[in-house]
This record gives C-alpha cells, sequence and structure tokens, in this order.
C-alpha cells in the first residue's frame, strides 16, 4: 500500500444494488452485536415502500457508513475489503432482507441476482474463490447461522431459525428474528395487495435507496471519521449539524464553549429526535409557513437565507433557541410555570398533548409567552384548543390547520397587548358544522376520543391534576351487539340502537383496555362488572354511575347536556366548571 494514499479519503453515495455488487464487507471484531429488533425493521421496510410509492424517482437515504479500505487475499487472490466502523445495523438487516426476497419470489433473474449479492460462487476455472459479501469477525457461529440461513436457497424458511430466535446468541436471535420480521412484513397483505407492489418495493430498494460512504485506508483516519459522523455510534442529527454551523460563527473560544455545553445539555435532557422536533417549533415560530424541506435546509434557506435573515447564525441563534426552550419548558412541561395558573391550565396542556394530532398549536404558545408572558394565558389556550380542535373535526387538511396557526402567530406578533390577540378573528370556525358533526355518530372518528377527553377536563374540579390513564378505550354504553335476552333489546328497538349507538351521549372513556366479554352486560350488572373499577381518574365517566337506567330518555338528556358543554366552548369560551355544585347543575343526568 503506497504512503502517498494512507491520507486519502473517499466520499460517495451508492446505491443497494451497486453495494452489495462492488464492495466486500468485514465487520470487525470491535463492533457490537446485531440488535436491531421488530420496531427497526418493520420501520425501514414501511419507509422504503411509503417512498417507493409516494416518490418513485426519487431517492431515499438510508444513512452513512464509515469504512476502512484494506487490501486482502485469498486463494492468492487479492481483493479489496472494507472494514465496516458504522452501519452494521442496516447493512445486516439489508442483507437478511435480500435472502428474504430470494425466498419468496419466483422469478428466476431476482434470485439469482440476490444470489449473486449476498455471495459470489466459486468458480476454480477461472481462479474466482467463494466469498460472502459480509464476513463477521465479531462473534463465533455468525458464520455458521449465514451459511445455513441466508447463503443457503429456502434458507429463510427453515423452521429452525426458532430454536435460534429463542437462544441466548443475541446475534444470532436478532438475525433469526429479523428474518421472521421480514417475512412477515412481506408476506403482509396490507402492505403488499398486489404482486406488483412488492415488484415496485424491490426494483426502489435495489435501484434507489442508498447509502453515503466515507472511506479511508488509514485505520486512526476512519475511527476519526467516526468519531466526527457519530456520537457513541448514534448518526448526526439535524441539531448536531445546526449546532456546529452555530459554533463556527462565534469568534471567542469561551462563548463557543458556553453555547456547546448548553446544547448538549438540553439533547441530553429531551433526546436527539426530540430536540430535533423542538427546533422545527422554533422554525416554525420564524417562517410562519409549513415546512417545505427538511429543517436544515428549513433554517439555511427561510431562516438566515433571506436578506435580512429571519435570525442570524452564531450567538443570535442560540439566543433564541434558549428563549424558546424557556418558555416551552415553563408553558408546556409546566417547570417554573406561574403557580396562579394552577392545575386548569396544565390539565388542559396535558389533554391537548395527549389528544390532538399535532403539535402545530405549541409555536403560538411560546410566542405569546414571550411577549405576554403569563397574562392571559388561559384564555389563548382555551381559544387555541377550540380552534384547532374545530378545524380538525370539521376535517380541514393538516395544511390549512398549520396555516390557520400561523395566523395565530401573526396576530399575536401584530398585537400591542393580550386583548388584541384574544378579540382576533384568527380563532374564528365554523360552529355550524362543528355542532352538526359532534351531534352525529362519531365512533370510529380519530377525533371522538379528543371530544371526550375535553369533556372529562371541562368536568373536572381542577383542586388537583386531571390524572389521565395512560391507555384509554372509547366504550359504548349501549352495547353494539347486545345478546338476545338482553334488557337492552326491551329498552331500544333496532332502529333506535342505528340512529344512537355512536353518537357522544352513548360513548364514554374507560382506562385500561377492553374486556370484550363483559362489554354486553345489562347495564345495572355493566356498572358494577365493567365500569366501575375503570373510569376512577375521569369525571365525566364517573358520573354515569349516578345513573339508575340508561333506557333512550336516560341517553338523549346525556347526549344534549354533552354537547351543550362540548360546543359552547366554541361560542362564549366559559372557564371549565370548577366547583362541584356548579358540576350538578350540568344535566339532571349527568348526576
Amino acid at each position: 500500500m503506497s504512503t502517498s494514499k494512507r491520507g486519502q479519503i473517499d466520499s460517495a453515495k451508492v446505491v443497494i444494488r451497486e453495494l452489495f455488487s462492488r464492495f466486500w464487507f468485514r465487520i470487525p471484531d470491535y463492533q457490537r452485536a446485531y440488535v436491531w429488533g421488530k420496531d427497526e425493521i418493520s420501520e425501514l421496510i414501511d419507509d422504503v415502500n411509503y417512498a417507493s410509492e409516494h416518490n418513485p424517482d426519487g431517492q431515499y437515504f438510508l444513512g452513512s457508513m464509515v469504512l476502512r479500505k484494506a487490501t486482502r487475499s485469498e486463494d492468492g487472490v487479492s481483493f479489496e475489503e472494507h472494514e465496516l466502523l458504522d452501519g452494521q445495523q442496516r447493512l445486516t438487516t439489508l442483507m437478511l432482507m435480500l435472502a428474504c426476497i430470494r425466498d419468496l419470489v419466483t422469478d428466476a433473474n431476482l434470485k439469482d441476482t440476490c444470489r449473486k449479492m449476498l455471495y459470489q460462487k466459486e468458480n476454480k476455472w477461472e481462479n474466482i474463490p467463494g466469498r460472502n459479501r459480509l464476513v463477521y469477525d465479531i462473534r463465533d457461529k455468525v458464520g455458521d447461522f449465514i451459511e445455513r440461513f441466508v447463503k443457503v436457497d429456502d434458507g429463510t424458511c427453515s423452521a429452525n431459525l426458532a430454536v435460534y430466535a429463542n437462544g441466548k446468541n443475541l446475534s444470532l436471535a436478532n438475525m433469526a428474528k429479523g428474518i421472521e420480521t421480514i417475512r412477515v412484513c412481506f408476506d403482509d397483505v396490507e402492505r403488499f395487495s398486489v404482486a406488483v407492489d412488492f415488484d415496485r418495493f424491490i426494483g426502489y430498494l435495489l435501484n434507489n435507496a442508498l447509502f453515503i460512504y466515507v472511506a479511508t485506508e488509514d485505520l486512526d483516519d476512519a475511527f476519526r471519521l467516526f468519531t466526527i459522523l457519530n456520537d457513541r455510534g448514534i448518526p448526526l442529527s439535524n441539531s448536531d449539524i445546526l449546532k456546529a454551523k452555530n459554533l463556527g460563527a462565534i469568534a471567542k473560544d469561551n462563548e463557543r464553549t458556553k453555547w456547546a455545553e448548553y446544547w448538549e445539555e438540553v439533547e441530553g435532557e429531551m433526546g436527539r429526535d426530540e430536540f430535533d422536533r423542538f427546533l422545527s417549533l422554533v422554525r416554525t415560530i420564524y417562517v410562519k409557513d409549513k415546512a417545505r424541506e427538511g429543517l436544515l435546509k428549513e433554517f439555511d434557506e427561510r431562516i438566515y437565507g433571506p436578506k435580512p435573515p429571519l435570525l442570524t447564525l452564531g450567538a443570535a441563534t442560540f439566543e433564541a433557541v434558549k428563549a424558546y426552550k424557556d418558555a416551552f419548558d415553563e408553558t408546556i412541561l409546566f417547570e417554573g410555570l406561574p403557580t396562579t395558573l394552577g392545575n386548569t391550565y396544565r390539565n388542559r396542556i396535558n389533554v391537548m398533548r395527549k389528544g390532538l394530532p399535532a403539535t402545530d398549536w405549541i409555536p403560538p404558545v411560546l410566542t405569546w409567552y414571550r411577549k405576554f408572558k403569563a397574562q392571559n394565558l388561559l384564555d389563548l389556550i382555551e381559544r387555541i384548543d377550540n380552534k384547532f380542535s374545530a378545524d380538525w373535526i370539521v376535517q380541514l387538511t393538516p395544511t390549512q390547520r398549520i396555516s390557520n396557526m400561523n395566523d395565530v402567530l401573526k396576530a399575536i406578533e401584530a398585537a400591542s397587548t393580550p386583548e388584541g390577540v384574544l378579540a382576533s378573528k384568527v380563532f374564528d370556525f365554523d360552529r355550524k358544522q362543528l355542532t352538526t358533526l359532534l351531534d352525529g355518530a362519531i365512533y370510529g372518528r380519530r377525533f371522538a376520543k379528543y371530544v371526550l377527553l375535553r369533556l372529562e377536563y371541562l368536568l373536572a374540579s381542577h383542586a388537583a391534576p386531571l390524572n389521565l390513564p395512560d391507555e384509554i378505550s372509547v366504550e359504548h354504553i349501549l352495547p353494539q351487539t347486545p345478546g338476545k335476552t338482553s334488557q337492552w333489546l326491551k329498552e331500544f328497538t333496532e332502529e333506535q340502537r342505528e340512529a344512537w349507538g355512536h353518537r357522544l351521549g352513548n360513548l364514554m372513556l374507560l382506562s385500561r383496555r377492553k374486556n370484550t366479554s363483559l362489554g354486553n352486560l345489562d347495564f345495572a350488572d355493566k356498572k358494577v362488572r365493567y365500569f366501575h373499577d375503570r373510569v376512577e381518574s375521569l369525571p365525566n365517566s364517573q358520573r354515569l354511575l349516578t345513573l339508575d337506567t340508561f333506557a333512550l330518555a336516560d341517553l338523549k338528556s346525556r347526549h344534549a347536556d354533552l354537547l351543550i358543554l362540548d360546543c359552547i366552548q366554541g361560542v362564549t369560551y366559559p372557564r371549565p366548571v370548577r366547583q362541584a355544585s356548579d358540576r350538578r347543575s350540568v344535566g339532571g343526568h349527568l348526576g
């Protein structure tokens, strides 16, 4: 190896078809075990499949690889091999996927293509040695596993995989389970309903999915690249790159150190993915438009790019991120939130975070808090909740909902007083359509659970935090399919069950998962055996237990009470009911 090339670094992008044809890989013994599981594998398949369907001419970025180039000789034949410092989990998963594809398809050419990508067949007459695409120095028995289940035709169909899947060898167990997961995904008719869908996926995987690799011949350089591109083996995030760009714009060493430490502290506190999502909220506050590109490109082109820029690189960006992070901590996480807001505010935020379909409502809250602090903050939250949830329920598109929240942002920035914002028409929505939808059959609609969560909030005393269970299900009071001897059939005709079964008055929230074997009990038994211990922290659902009967008149009365309570929020924005005596006045059948 010539010394003139030892410092050379190669970098390029390469699609899977080329990667498994041009390169030979060795997983060195200092690498960790193969640890990918069902979630990572199925997500990779789903992401590539989605890209193949929605962007068939585009490319899908699988990640980066850090390689150390070396020359190796086997049976008198020299060839270039690459030690894999980073990218093992994805590359191993792709190897398993190719083996599964080979064993699943009937096309002879595709089968042969997969074979050639997995290994080189020996041909002594042409001096071609047999060689696997991936060779593992890491752990004993991995090579045997590949020979039995990856290299051999129909190896991924073997019943013996179950033995390895339940074994104690971590890599072998995860590889065996990985093959099972891949085959389940490939056999799933919802993912691939017809053969052409699977063909499209395979073609896209081989020709459009790609890695970017960085390769050097010097091991020290390779480790240095690995360190630069990764933190403990985790790929660079948007926040990492954004931090580096802004630190580069700061001249003073002590200031750079201060902001680097702050950034790492926040990233450690929130987690990398959550921090990236938070930075997307900051992006929205400045751009006030739907994101069109990735986070970094949005900052580069839409925040730093305009003349003058919306925000400058360096200390100004760090100061802005810190200011909005402080606002986020107080308004959303309640760290240092003024005690005057109390549980009423905290409970509403928790309900919104648990039930709303997106976080596009958060940027206006952060903007308000930076400008007006806690002044009328609960009034703002009530209006934002009403507006955002109403837009969702009346089926505005995500783009329309984002645009409406950006209008709220603009109104906050333009106003000189809180009252100016609260009086704005940006909170208006189609009240008539909202009422019509809530008055109809809502069971099975995405918003049904949130409507019921809001009712729990509105009927809570707020003397204490509203403890919402982690698992909440929407339950029918009048069952969907009562038994033939059920009291329900005496109380309701078939037409009445059809008309009222899925409406608000017949629905409630239950903590824990449903036990369908008890769901068809008559009302008196159902209260005791099915509802009683499942509504302990749910005020609206608790009120059902005070009813002695649940005939059609009871259902209609409950429906009317709940509909008025939920819909009136969009008209007058009243404060939630706070006293037990007030709550009892909201409909005689509620307690």
